[in-house]
């Protein structure tokens, strides 16, 4: 064979060779993107359906904040927003569902970082949350309340009243209510921040701060679990009404249409108003929200 013949060669080798990848190896070039994690067992770079089609588990993240979320030291995932969430997957015939437990400071950076695949933690949606992430339909809507020491000795009703008093008021980490009192002008030295709301009830307990400052359920909760000398303010009137929803990766767009759907649906269900009701929220407030009125919450 000639030099100038095997060239020719060379050249439709290779050039076949890559029409024979295009047409039937054009998905493992896709999978080789994607690897499986040895210790976890989860397929790493891959979109939520296709985590599904490989027979993985649904990483939904909670917090571990009764009556929203509550992962039982057994590993069963409940509360108001998981159990919603878990039936709408079940009703698009998910059942493969884990819980993972996480700080609210983490939950959209791991969701970004793939450590998780649904954020269902109570998350309430606001401006910087929704230009970061896709809710679906709203599933709970909350107000928010004081706890303070009996007798509430310092007459704590409002945030105005915190800041003309110099009270030190607790609230979690990266919480909507943070930044929230935050906006509405409390000093941040008069704010101190604990990682979860059993941290910053023991705060209160311990006389480190005068106030707790968490959505009304979350402290109705706490009281009913733990019991403690502490009352509940009324809602804060200042305080919009707030809500959350199921959160996606905004890479996962048309699985988060599927859910949405399916879970407008569902919410017109008695078995939705049920599940609701067993935790201490009203369906209506759900039902009559809207994730866009939500998304213009300040945040």
């Amino acid at each position: 064979m000639s030099k100038r013949e095997l060239n020719i060669s060379r050249r439709a080798l290779l050039r076949y060779s890559a029409v024979g990848l295009a047409a039937v190896g054009g998905g493992s070039l896709l999978a080789a993107c994607q690897t499986t994690n040895p210790e976890t067992g989860q397929v790493e770079g891959a979109g939520l359906q296709q985590r599904i089609d490989s027979g993985q588990p649904v990483r939904v993240a909670v917090a571990n904040e009764p009556p929203y979320t509550k992962l039982e030291a057994s590993g069963e995932l409940t509360g108001a927003s998981p159990d919603i969430t878990k039936a709408v997957l079940e009703r698009m015939g998910i059942t493969r569902i884990e819980g993972v437990q996480t700080d609210y400071d983490s939950m959209i950076p791991g969701l970004d970082a793939d450590r998780w695949d649904i954020v269902s933690a109570g998350l309430f949606m606001n401006q910087t949350r929704c230009s970061k992430v896709l809710y679906a339909s709203p599933d709970i809507v909350s107000t928010e309340s004081f706890a303070v020491p009996a007798g509430n000795p310092k007459k704590l009703t409002s945030l105005d009243v915190v800041k003309s008093s110099g009270a030190n008021i607790a609230v979690l980490a990266g919480s909507y209510e943070l930044k929230t009192a935050k906006s509405l002008g409390v000093p941040e030295g008069q704010l101190q921040t604990y990682p979860k709301a059993p941290d910053a009830m023991q705060g209160l307990s311990d006389g480190r701060v005068d106030a707790v400052l968490l959505p009304t359920l979350t402290l109705e909760s706490h009281k009913a679990q733990y019991g403690g000398d502490f009352e509940i303010t009324e809602p804060l009137a200042e305080i919009p009404t707030t809500g959350a929803g199921a959160a996606f990766r905004k890479s996962d767009k048309d699985f988060h249409a599927k859910f949405d759907a399916e879970l407008t649906k569902f919410k017109e269900t008695e078995e939705f108003a049920q599940l609701l009701e067993k935790w201490g929220f009203d369906a209506e407030a759900s039902r009559n929200s809207t994730t866009e009125q939500l998304c213009a919450t300040e945040g």
